[in-house]
């Protein structure tokens, strides 16, 4: 228990873990009125959604707790850089307007990681954001080229913009609207005269995903690859629309599709473009565990370890892989190392508290069930097991203590 104990309070201690330290600035936990249950990322994200156009900071502050409790989630990735860029107007319009200096800058490079890692964890995501912060930056723009007042000409300048965009820009707008069918229908018009045919292709594939149609996502997928492919070396590619993300994606298609055979080898493709490319060895490890081959499952899920020390949610699958494996005491170090990186991450405590038992530690593993407790969401479905697993546990270890 003390060891247990140790490792929370080193993690407490150090005030901002590594992994937090990975979504940028860190952020003071947003007081929420009439909210019972600050344990869930859903109330934090929600809450970051209705602060996004008037308060962004708060929102960012917002999303950052929503992507700490559940390090899994690429929603909250996604929606931190979309917050960050709107506290930043000279970063958003340098965004908006292609600028090659901000798109590579430093500064620029660290939001975008927070994307990349986005599309690792979602390839899939919900760019509800996306409009809004166009609308942002084209506002200012107006009220910057008219002194910082528009008067009543600044919503029709808005509208009329929008409706005599070219294809392109509203097949993105489209799509930060979830109007689906509409974007993939203004994205096929604007393919032709686009200068990033990638680009297009990558949006196209992503929405046919979003849609469930996997055979249209691969097709636009592999015209994609093919495009990235064709890329002068010089040319400027925004490094989360990738090859081994492309790959990537198809095998997360194809898997869902049930053709893990087929999944497996794009998987493998994605290595080849990259062979740092952790999601692809963390996919593999899961569908080696599915099948019971234990030593696949475990080499994979090691190199992915090894490649993304920092990251929670892939310690935790390692941890995981190594209980079903019954390598108990290496899982324990696993699961003490994810609760390091990531404290407010629920998961790895329940877990932990179970290979404690396995371990005949039983005080650790009643303050590993508790903490868990402590840490979840109401609505997690893993509550009553954990209530159950502390109440015999704690019963057990009081009956023992009272025997002569």
């Amino acid at each position: 228990m003390r060891r247990l104990l140790a490792t929370v309070a080193l993690a407490a201690a150090v005030g901002t873990p590594l992994a937090a330290q990975r979504l940028g600035p860190p952020a003071q936990r947003p007081r929420l009125r009439d909210v019972a249950d600050t344990n869930d990322a859903q109330v934090y994200y929600n809450a970051g959604l209705a602060a996004f156009k008037n308060d962004p900071e708060g929102a960012a502050a917002a999303f950052y707790w929503a992507a700490r409790i559940n390090p899994a989630w690429g929603e909250a990735l996604y929606a931190r850089r979309a917050a960050l860029l709107m506290m930043d107007p000279r970063m958003l319009k340098g965004v908006m307007e292609g600028n090659r200096r901000t798109l590579e800058s430093a500064e620029m490079r660290r939001l975008d990681s927070l994307q990349f890692r986005a599309l690792m964890l979602s390839p899939f995501l919900n760019r509800r954001l996306d409009r809004p912060m166009f609308i942002a930056y084209f506002r200012k723009s107006i009220l910057d080229d008219n002194g910082g007042d528009a008067g009543a000409d600044l919503d029709y300048a808005i509208e009329k913009y929008l409706r005599d965009a070219g294809p392109g820009m509203r097949a993105y707008l489209a799509y930060g609207d979830g109007d689906l069918p509409g974007a993939l229908r203004l994205y096929a018009d604007a393919v032709s005269n686009a200068k990033d045919k990638a680009a297009v292709r990558l949006n196209r594939a992503s929405i046919f995903g979003l849609q469930g149609n996997a055979d249209s996502a691969v097709a636009q997928y592999q015209l994609a690859l093919d495009e990235l492919r064709k890329k002068d070396k010089k040319d400027l590619v925004i490094f989360y629309n990738s090859k081994a993300l492309a790959e990537y994606s198809i095998a997360v298609l194809q898997e869902g599709a049930g053709n893990t055979a087929a999944a497996r080898e794009s998987y493998g493709r994605a290595l080849q473009e990259d062979l740092a490319y952790y999601p692809a060895h963390t996919r593999l490890g899961l569908l080696a565990l599915g099948v019971r081959d234990t030593a696949t499952a475990l080499s994979e899920l090691a190199l992915a370890t090894q490649l993304a020390p920092d990251e929670p949610h892939v310690r935790y699958l390692h941890g995981y892989a190594l209980i079903g494996a019954g390598h108990f005491d290496e899982a324990a170090t696993e699961l003490r190392k994810t609760i390091a990186l990531e404290p407010f991450y629920a998961l790895p405590y329940l877990w932990l508290g179970r290979v404690l038992e396995q371990l005949k530690k039983g005080d650790e593993a009643l303050a590993a069930y508790q903490q868990f407790l402590d840490r979840s969401s109401s609505s997690d479905p893993q509550r009553e097991l954990a209530t159950s697993k502390r109440d015999d546990l704690k019963d057990f270890l009081a009956a023992v203590r009272q025997k002569p």
